[in-house]
């Protein structure tokens, strides 16, 4: 019995079935739907979605001639590529390789992370640049040349309550700490130039995974076809659908 078929190429109910057996037999069996029933029987097609996708993956990677093993690393998002596609990226080397090629050319643009940041800047927490010795049986000598940037709030509290400007010997549980607060780098915003690669980074992979999605929706509906009971989960003509798209 046939379940899908990719490029034209079947897709067994076996195979299948043989995935929902991994799964009932996993870590998460026991918040699995029972079989004949309707969440059982979307379990079957959301696992159906899954294996078609995998397949179409693997042979998208074969037919480009791709090496899954420089895949390099991607934490998909499923709520923008939907919960099967993001599986399938989060164990398939294969899966990820695919994804850098088709999203390889996907950019943002300048203005749209300056935007991102003028609507929405982050702020930094207040912070020290202190210099601080320690030694756990004696009281140090001196203060280090070298200052540390450092969230007070990760300081001991009679650390904390002891840095100021001059040098102060203060004896903690751990040991003795001679410590001065040389600045105090007030809490605000934080500048542009310092977090725009962190938020262009954060914006491209929404974009490459926004991108990834709509190119796997159009390789699935020229390239796969599902059979009667193996349906789309949320596909309207399924009696057991529980919500649509």
């Amino acid at each position: 019995m046939t379940a899908a078929w990719v490029d034209g190429v079947p897709v067994s109910a076996a195979a299948v079935s043989a995935e929902r057996a991994r799964l009932r037999s996993g870590p998460a069996a026991a918040r699995l739907p029972r079989d004949g029933t309707a969440d059982g029987r979307q379990l079957r097609r959301w696992i159906t979605q899954r294996v078609v996708i995998r397949r179409l993956l693997d042979r998208e990677c074969a037919a480009r001639g791709l090496d899954p093993a420089t895949a390099p690393p991607l934490t998909p998002d499923a709520a923008l590529l939907g919960t099967a596609a993001a599986d399938v990226l989060t164990v398939s080397p294969g899966a990820r390789a695919v994804f850098a090629a088709v999203t390889a050319a996907v950019a943002v643009p300048d203005d749209e992370v300056r935007a991102l940041h003028d609507r929405d800047p982050p702020n930094r927490p207040e912070r020290w640049t202190i210099r601080q010795a320690f030694s756990r049986d004696s009281p140090p000598a001196a203060l280090p040349d070298t200052a540390s940037d450092v969230d007070p709030r990760t300081l001991l509290p009679a650390v904390r309550a002891a840095a100021g400007p001059d040098p102060e010997l203060v004896r903690t549980e751990l040991g003795w700490h001679l410590v001065a607060r040389d600045a105090v780098i007030p809490a605000g915003p934080v500048p542009y130039a310092s977090v725009r690669e962190e938020l262009a980074a954060t914006l491209t992979d929404r974009a490459r995974q926004t991108a990834f999605a709509r190119w796997l929706d159009a390789a699935l509906a020229a390239r796969t076809r599902l059979a009667p009971g193996y349906e789309h989960p949320a596909d309207p003509a399924n009696p057991d659908a529980t919500h649509r798209h």
